[in-house]
């Protein structure tokens, strides 16, 4: 019988799961503070354990890492009702297996036990056919609570103490600049982080402003510069748009990679090169290969490891956390003291396109409190005048006739209620007079997830 280990300090939460994980066969434990539920972890060896990230005195990263310390078995998945950047990080360092928000969904909960536990049994069979090798940030702000967002923190997590390449996609205004300076503070926090957008320095300067130039070595060369590979010394260089780089410049920066030196323009002396390398790109490069417009030698040097952000438009619920982190800053940026988004504007944000991602969600944002004159966000709706309408009900269920099926009747149905509720879950719930599992079934079925607030 596998044995599951709960420890959080909200009873009602522990017992709900008590009672779930009892009638799917585990044998449970349950602790409401970390030292008690490190004693009973000490004692019962369990093979799962759900841990809190907020708990009294000891909270759940340290409790985690105590465990750690004393080399305590059992997979262990944090828990948390904040979105917490570091917490994350630190977790996912530590060694948790996942992390999740509440409230919990219960589907996705037993989802992601069941994959925990598959690669349990893979681990376990790869250590009885393998020899054990003993291996004797301040970060940037990441805001998100989506599953695409924490995907992104552990790809982060998982890369950033170790050396190698890494390749960051995704559209203009993603955050890729922002992930890469995570990765840096990780990796060398004391060392420069020396950022070079490729598309924006002139082709026949680019040479020089990578690998610098000697005196003479063209006309008005009248000193000798150091070029940007030097000057990141032991810290980080990151090649924003990286498919913008002439092939001429790929050919010398894939002899860079290669032998960890470069000479300088008019040089005739080995440089080193100890920096990391951190690209990114919002162009295919393996398609620009097929075209023959970038080298393939070199994209297969850079896609060591590879990190996708995802468009803000695939992630709506980054849009709340990331819209209340943009205006608490530029409250202080701007001078003013909007304290309040009203409901209205959390649903034009939602259901917009975003097609110029989080940088555009900032841009307009500023807007909006320059305009704002009372603690009130006032935002200008003209701004969303391309924005694709709410969707409505398929066109399927858009009949001119009186008879529809009885899924578009109740999809409509949904739908009204969703918008009358402001997409408050619980609400919604109270006037269907369903369940959560149901509802949370029926808004899945009918693709009507972007309706939702609180989720």
């Amino acid at each position: 019988m596998k044995k599951i280990l709960l420890i959080d300090d909200e009873h009602s939460l522990v017992r709900t799961l008590e009672l779930y994980f009892q009638s799917k066969g585990y044998l449970v434990l349950a602790a409401f503070d970390a030292r008690e539920g490190l004693e009973l972890w000490r004692e019962h060896d369990p093979d799962l354990v759900l841990l809190d990230v907020q708990l009294p005195g000891m909270d759940g990263t340290q409790a985690l890492a105590a465990a750690k310390d004393e080399n305590l078995s059992g997979d262990v998945i944090m828990i948390t009702a904040f979105q917490d950047m570091e917490a994350t990080l630190a977790a996912i360092q530590r060694g948790a297996a996942d992390y999740l928000y509440k409230p919990l969904d219960l589907d996705a909960l037993d989802v992601l036990l069941e994959k925990i536990l598959m690669r349990r049994r893979e681990r376990e069979k790869i250590e009885r056919l393998s020899h054990v090798i003993s291996e004797s940030f301040k970060p940037n702000q990441i805001i998100g609570k989506s599953n695409a967002t924490l995907e992104v923190l552990k790809d982060i997590a998982r890369v950033a103490l170790t050396p190698v390449t890494v390749l960051i996609e995704g559209d203009t205004g993603a955050g890729k600049e922002l992930v890469a300076r995570t990765i840096h503070q990780q990796w060398a926090p004391l060392e420069p982080f020396v950022a070079i957008n490729c598309a924006a320095v002139v082709s026949n300067l680019l040479e020089s402003e990578l690998f610098g130039h000697e005196r003479g070595a063209f006309t008005g060369a009248v000193q000798r510069k150091p070029g940007k590979l030097e000057i990141a010394g032991s810290g980080t260089v990151f090649l924003d748009e990286v498919g913008e780089l002439p092939l001429e410049i790929q050919a010398k920066f894939l002899r860079v990679l290669q032998e960890k030196q470069f000479q300088s323009v008019g040089g005739v002396k080995d440089i080193p090169f100890k920096a990391r390398l951190l690209a990114a790109t919002n162009r295919n490069l393996e398609s620009m290969v097929q075209a023959g417009s970038f080298r393939e030698d070199l994209y297969f040097r850079l896609k060591v490891f590879v990190i996708r952000i995802p468009p803000l438009r695939e992630r709506p619920e980054d849009i709340v956390p990331l819209a209340e982190n943009f205006v608490s800053r530029m409250n202080r940026e701007l001078n003013r003291n909007v304290t309040r988004i009203p409901m209205e504007y959390i649903r034009t944000l939602k259901a917009y396109d975003w097609p110029g991602n989080v940088r555009e969600l900032e841009n307009v944002l500023r807007r909006a409190l320059i305009l704002s004159t009372s603690d009130v966000l006032e935002l200008d709706e003209c701004w969303f005048q391309r924005s694709k309408a709410v969707p409505a009900p398929s066109s399927a269920c858009e009949q001119s006739d009186e008879l529809k099926s009885l899924n578009c009747v109740e999809k409509e149905h949904i739908l009204k209620i969703l918008k009358h509720t402001g997409g408050n879950y619980g609400e919604a719930c109270k006037i269907l007079g369903v369940t959560r599992p149901t509802l949370r079934k029926k808004i899945k079925d009918y693709g009507l997830k972007e309706y939702l607030v609180d989720l």
